[in-house]
């Protein structure tokens, strides 16, 4: 999913709550989780989950939403043409089915004669046109745009070539949607799970502020929002337009917005909340042992990684010196000592898991840690640095406390290994967010990334040059070619080929620096019935249920 950033490393970022408000909040959802549905009057208390929230929402809207905390929320609101089952197998969504032509190109998606938004109007296929034209117009500036990179025309309209109702999408009529692509793209339905290409109602793009007010916006998923408490809390309600509301057993769900782990994993014990976004590292083990804790957990396909500035600054032009850095990482004692929650130290920007895909490592990856620190500091000294005249970076990371703990461990390696002195610059996520896509304000740059589809591509695509997850502008023509050559490949093992030599050529020149393989986690009350843990940890609240 094109997440710049992952919700299990939980990017985080603080509010002035109105505190009164939130302590109702809590109150309220804490009494009201625990009152059966019921068949009885209808003004009965409606049952509600309540979910933990790492960070405020960048934005509800779904073409322009980049970040984990806004993906978590929109899943509830919105409803795209396909969804996610919670194995992550790909199903029909607004879209009751589709075809696609025998040139694999042109996807032909009949709509729900039964899919309405929240205020009753009937989900039509032109408005999946209007919001597929929205997302890659760059005047949207969508972090999730290249995604849709391979719908007919998307490259020259994202590089403003080309106007944006050129995008190779139509409506045949209400309730048949037309989309050709450029070349086949057998993994296009699960693209389409994703939130960027979600339908957006004619009143979001008419009123200002359609896509944020409470009570006013418009949506088509099974819930609907109700009610805003910035830095603290968002309430939604059930949307009984949604075509399978039945099955969506939650009356309303409160997020509740708590930025630091430990005081989320003290709400659950105190059974203010019933699903928690994380799970502190350092509870990790002992929950472990619980076997009534609440815990559960699964490998992730998403990577814990760092981006080099290679447009300015002194580690651009020098991959060399960016490979020191690399050598002198030591990321076993990072998952062992810091982590501690099942993290795998990364070697490879692809993690193991992905469909038809072995990731390209290292040349040293087996070497002895003496041999990688000689080397490291004899390319350290090569580029002209030691203890006496030693690098100066600046690192920008996210505020989150493991964040800032692995920061600072990385920082303390290369000066005691290299002599790298580290200035730690920690923001805010907005902050943030806006520092990481300004490479004059970095050398080093903290990114989280999780699968949008169970492909290879998914992260390598991420590297190509005009990719907005590109935050280093490294750039290399045989890479781009290699990834062009694969998009078109028909024959599975010579495109695996092609991805595995983009990989090691993009692993050799050092624009990154993979950290570790994330590992989902929460915890989940036990009068609670979850679904299992998506393997790209796309959770909706319309799976939870109360157990009987």
């Amino acid at each position: 999913m094109r997440l710049s950033s992952y919700s299990s490393s939980a990017k985080l970022f603080r509010f002035a709550a109105p505190l009164l408000v939130v302590a109702f909040a809590v109150a309220s959802a804490s009494c009201e989780s625990r009152t059966p549905a019921g068949e009885g009057s209808a003004d009965a208390a409606p049952l509600v989950l309540r979910r933990g929230l790492g960070g405020q929402p960048g934005s509800l809207d779904p073409q322009r939403a980049e970040d984990a905390f806004s993906f978590d929320v929109l899943r509830d609101l919105y409803e795209g043409l396909t969804t996610s089952s919670p194995s992550g197998e790909v199903l029909p969504a607004a879209a009751e089915s589709w075809s696609v032509d025998e040139t694999g190109t042109r996807y032909t998606f009949k709509l729900r004669r039964n899919a309405r938004w929240s205020n009753g109007d009937p989900v039509l296929a032109r408005q999946f046109v209007a919001a597929l034209r929205r997302a890659v117009d760059p005047a949207t500036a969508s972090g999730g745009a290249d995604l849709l990179r391979s719908i007919k025309n998307a490259p020259a309209i994202l590089k403003g070539e080309l106007p944006a109702d050129k995008l190779a999408v139509r409506a045949v009529d209400d309730r048949l949607l037309e989309i050709t692509l450029s070349q086949p793209v057998p993994y296009f339905p699960d693209i389409l799970t994703n939130t960027v290409a979600s339908p957006v109602h004619d009143s979001s793009l008419a009123e200002s502020g359609g896509f944020s007010k409470g009570g006013a916006t418009v949506s088509n998923g099974a819930y609907a929002l109700a009610e805003v408490v910035p830095g603290a809390s968002l309430r939604l309600v059930k949307n009984a337009f949604y075509w399978n509301s039945g099955n969506a057993r939650f009356g309303e769900v409160h997020y509740e917005i708590v930025p630091d782990e430990n005081a989320e994993f003290t709400r659950f014990r105190a059974g203010d909340l019933d699903v928690t976004n994380n799970v502190p590292e350092q509870r990790f083990e002992e929950l472990a042992r619980e076997p009534d804790s609440g815990l559960q957990h699964r490998a992730a396909l998403a990577t814990f990684y760092f981006s080099f500035n290679t447009d300015r600054g002194p580690l651009s032009k020098k991959s060399a010196l960016r490979e020191a850095l690399s050598l002198a990482l030591n990321r076993e004692a990072i998952t062992a000592s810091i982590t501690r929650a099942g993290q795998v130290p990364a070697y490879s920007l692809v993690p193991e898991g992905v469909w038809n895909y072995t990731p390209a490592t290292y040349e040293w990856l087996n070497s002895a840690t003496s041999a990688r620190l000689a080397k490291a500091r004899s390319l350290y000294a090569a580029a002209g640095y030691s203890t006496t005249r030693p690098l100066h970076l600046r690192m920008l990371y996210n505020e989150n406390d493991l964040i800032q703990k692995v920061c600072v461990a990385i920082a303390a390696m290369w000066k005691q290994e290299l002599g790298v002195e580290t200035e730690l610059i920690q923001m805010e996520f907005r902050a943030y967010l806006a520092a990481r896509a300004d490479p004059t304000q970095w050398d080093i740059v903290r990114v989280g990334w999780s699968a949008d589809y169970n492909d290879a591509s998914s992260f390598l695509d991420t590297m190509t040059d005009g990719s907005p997850q590109n935050f280093g502008r490294w750039s290399n023509a045989h890479y781009g070619r290699l990834l062009a050559d694969a998009a078109v490949e028909t024959d599975v093992a010579r495109r695996r080929q092609l991805l595995q030599e983009a990989e090691r050529l993009m692993l050799d020149d050092y624009p990154l620096l993979p950290v570790y393989f994330y590992v989902t986690r929460r915890l989940v009350q036990a009068h609670i019935s979850a679904p299992s843990i998506n393997p790209m940890n796309r959770t909706y609240s319309r799976d939870f249920a109360l157990k009987e």
